[in-house]
């Protein structure tokens, strides 16, 4: 009997190289390892590490997410609008929402796949159909909870889909980060790159902190330092996010 390889280690000869691994490859870049994966609905590669010397004989890699179709933006407002009809903002408890695309006619829906919910926590209906094809798996965070947990790590590990949360729901300033998972590794990545029109409801915190960083790099100038102090960069915008340059 041939079992088949899940897991498929290479090198990147052209940008163009086909991801063949049922389950993800591992692949060698001129300028660094990426872990790459593709499903019907969306193809990904995730930087794992970077080179300082680059090989010349290989080609170029670039972590990215497409899909095959992206995800309407009234899915968020819809999303958004039945998280905070179904939420106390005095008593607040998670809600755990599956985006899924329909094969048939090519469009999306999604569906609460709430199980078990609480103030810091919710489980899903794992055995529900919806959650089980999710492209997107997103949830609702408590007040001022901007940054996935350590319970979501563990929780969306070992998956291939997109990831998101949604914080200050009741709030006049609603906001998401979203990321991508490959199989125990994650990428944050701003909401254009999968919506199809901007969220004008949702304040995007991948983004703002993206042209936080832009900034202090800017405001550095020519030289390009390996390190920005955590207490720095949060005093911008009492943010929580750090990205290595």
């Amino acid at each position: 009997m041939n079992i088949p390889q899940l897991v498929e280690r290479k090198f990147l000869f052209s940008s163009d190289q086909p991801i063949t691994a049922p389950l993800y490859e591992i692949v060698i870049a001129q300028n660094g390892v990426f872990k790459r994966a593709r499903r019907q609905e969306m193809t990904a590669a995730i930087e794992l590490s970077s080179f300082n010397i680059k090989i010349p004989e290989l080609a170029v890699g670039a972590a990215r997410v497409e899909l095959a179709k992206k995800i309407p933006a009234r899915v968020f407002t819809e999303i958004l609008a039945h998280a905070r009809n179904s939420t106390d903002a005095g008593c607040f408890t998670e809600n755990l929402y599956a985006v899924c695309l329909r094969y048939e006619s090519g469009e999306y829906f999604w569906k609460e796949v709430s199980r078990s919910r609480s103030f810091g926590s919710t489980i899903a209906r794992d055995d529900d159909p919806a959650y089980q094809t999710a492209v997107l798996e997103i949830h609702t965070h408590p007040p001022g909870s901007f940054d996935f947990s350590t319970s979501d790590d563990r929780d969306e590990s070992g998956k291939f889909r997109l990831f998101g949360i949604l914080v200050d729901i009741h709030s006049a300033k609603p906001a998401i980060r979203l990321r991508v998972g490959v199989y125990d590794s994650f990428w944050e990545i701003p909401v254009e790159s999968i919506a199809d029109v901007p969220i004008e409801n949702l304040s995007d915190l991948v983004e703002q902190e993206r042209e936080i960083l832009a900034e202090i790099c800017k405001n550095l100038g020519d030289g390009k330092p390996e390190f920005i102090l955590a207490e720095e960069y949060r005093s911008a915008e009492n943010m929580h996010y750090l990205e290595n340059l």
